[in-house]
């Protein structure tokens, strides 16, 4: 009987941690290590795209690894230091939903006290150049739209309008405007008509549990921004090679806006209206899914995006195959430059 009763409590053991594990939970030795790594923090999260991005990082002297490296749900978390400052590593995947998705796991695995998010992207904005790098105040997802049906035009309402679910405040672009060796138009010459841009729909931590709000600009953390004023000046790597260089000297700058989207965008026609639209520089396909999520977590973020092409504004083939290395140097540059002035800023401040 003792036997039987001792093999049921085991069984019952197993079967709940089987069911932990089935349901995303972090159990035994991953368990233990996000204690212990939660005992060595907060932190400051880095999230970052891609490989490519994140090995500049890594062997940047700068940077100073631990012995301390977590996976969990397909993503890697590595521990270590900039500027004695504590940091955890992750990346995130192409795209808005891996982005959103690791940028969730971090702040909820981890003791978080900020996130900057950085990369390469590709610039809309004619006064910034390629090796460039951008610091927006506002983030936006513009690949959130009402397709509008032939016909209707913008003193229709659109469907679902009337119960909040979308609206036309920000504006649309009329497809048909694009159209080439076309004669006579009329107003709806074009099957594929209007699209209309649309906030996200949010749930923030301080709000009311299933009662959303909506944004479209979202923020960066205002003191963040003011630091970054602080790297003009910086000194970015201007060539590839003794061959490959830019024409210019790249520079840091903070500019108004940024938008993402999963959607790689090297198309001129499309670059120059999202310019003119939203007075946008970086484009790029992640960094407007973590302003949301830190958004609704109520955590400090920024966002720094080195531009390593023009977004189809350039004069022949897209030139991110050239300049993607460089890019990705300098924006790692002027990260670990701004994870310096965070340092510098909370010792002053003390």
């Amino acid at each position: 009987m003792a036997v039987s009763k001792l093999f049921l409590a085991l069984f019952l053991v197993f079967m709940v941690l089987t069911l932990e594990e089935a349901n995303g939970a972090a159990t035994g030795k991953t368990k233990k290590l996000i204690d212990m790594a939660n005992r060595r923090g907060p932190y400051l999260g880095l999230i970052i795209p891609n490989l490519f991005e994140m090995n500049p990082l890594l062997h940047h002297p700068s940077y100073k690894p631990t012995n301390l490296t977590i996976d969990y749900a397909g993503r890697r978390f590595r521990f270590g230091y900039i500027d004695n400052q504590p940091v955890v590593l992750v990346m995130t995947g192409l795209a808005m939903l891996n982005a959103g998705i690791t940028t969730q796991l971090l702040l909820a695995l981890f003791k978080i006290k900020g996130v900057v998010h950085y990369g390469i992207a590709g610039n809309a904005n004619p006064s910034l150049h390629i090796g460039d790098v951008a610091i927006p105040q506002y983030w936006a997802h513009t690949a959130l739209w009402n397709w509008q049906r032939y016909g209707d035009g913008p003193q229709n309402e659109l469907p679902l309008e009337v119960n909040g679910d979308y609206t036309r405040d920000i504006g649309y672009l009329k497809i048909s405007e694009y159209s080439v060796n076309v004669t006579n138009c009329n107003s709806h010459n074009n099957l594929l008509n209007n699209v209309w841009y649309q906030p996200e729909e949010v749930f923030p931590v301080f709000g009311t549990p299933e009662e959303r709000q909506h944004i479209f600009w979202v923020p960066v953390d205002p003191r963040y921004f003011a630091i970054a004023e602080k790297l003009k000046g910086l000194k970015l790597q201007e060539c590839i090679d003794a061959k490959t260089c830019l024409s210019h000297t790249p520079k840091v700058a903070r500019v108004h806006r940024g938008t993402s989207a999963s959607i790689y965008l090297d198309n001129a026609a499309y670059r120059s209206f999202i310019y003119n639209k939203f007075d946008v520089s970086p484009v790029e396909m992640e960094s407007a899914a973590v302003a949301l999520i830190c958004y609704q977590q109520k955590t400090p973020y920024i966002v720094i995006r080195a531009l390593s092409d023009l977004a189809g504004g350039g004069d022949s083939e897209n030139e991110a195959a050239t300049f993607i290395t460089l890019a990705a140097n300098n924006s790692v540059e002027v990260v670990v430059q701004f994870i310096k002035q965070l340092s510098l800023t909370k010792y002053q401040d003390a």
